[in-house]
């Protein structure tokens, strides 16, 4: 008797809390708003999964290229690469003011300035000779990096065209995503005013929009992926 008891309060509390379960899931319906309830809207979730699911595969395919561009650079240790790149950038200025003595010692020719050309040929010897002096101690660096710059030359070529197409994808994703932004804005505020086939075609709008940017995304990763195959 007292089995049959506890078996008829189970089922009463079972059906009680599946009731409440329907009447909780009916709540959350009516509490939705009504543009979160279109098939337009519904798209534009499925597209936001895909957009983040090829946002993972371009950042592992963007770490992958990092790797083998460190792998073909690897030939040079990095602190050669650093004292090869400190002597550059103090001998950088005595080379920019060469040009300008060039410039200025064709000019000086024309003029037939006999002072001012012997002038700037004493300043070009100058900075000829400090920019020797710099660059003697690290000969030997100065060697490996220049063999290895002219070894990855070739590389560099192949892969040149591709970052260029993908740099102006990067550009068209700036662009998709200011035009998605701004279209939401609109289709949230056509809802509050009410305007229902304004904001359903501005969701349709983002929707179409999202789909451009995920498909500029695809190409994106094909273009990283290419770099991939060139640079292993």
């Amino acid at each position: 008797m007292m089995k049959k008891i506890l078996s008829v309060s189970l089922l009463t509390t079972s059906l009680l809390v599946y009731g409440v379960g329907i009447i909780h899931a009916e709540e959350q319906s009516d509490a939705q708003p009504k543009w979160k309830q279109t098939p337009e809207y519904q798209a534009i979730q499925t597209l936001q999964e895909q957009r983040k699911q090829l946002n993972a595969q371009l950042k592992a395919q963007g770490e992958q290229n990092r790797a083998a561009w460190e792998a073909l650079r690897s030939g040079v240790p990095q602190e050669v690469w650093d004292t090869v790149k400190r002597v550059m950038n103090e001998i950088k200025p005595l080379r920019e003011e060469n040009k300008q003595l060039v410039a200025a010692l064709k000019e000086a020719k024309q003029a037939k300035d006999e002072e001012r050309i012997r002038e700037i040929k004493a300043e070009l010897e100058a900075n000829h000779q400090a920019i020797e002096a710099k660059l003697a101690p690290i000969q030997s660096q100065w060697e490996q990096v220049k063999e290895l710059r002219s070894a990855l030359k070739e590389t560099k070529s192949q892969v040149k065209p591709i970052r260029e197409e993908k740099k102006a994808n990067h550009q068209k994703v700036v662009e998709l995503r200011t035009d998605i932004k701004e279209t939401m804005k609109n289709a949230k505020e056509a809802y509050k005013n009410g305007q229902e086939a304004e904001w359903k075609d501005a969701l349709g709008d983002a929707a179409d929009l999202l789909e451009q940017l995920n498909a500029v995304k695809t190409e994106i990763l094909s273009q990283k992926q290419a770099i991939y195959e060139i640079l292993k």
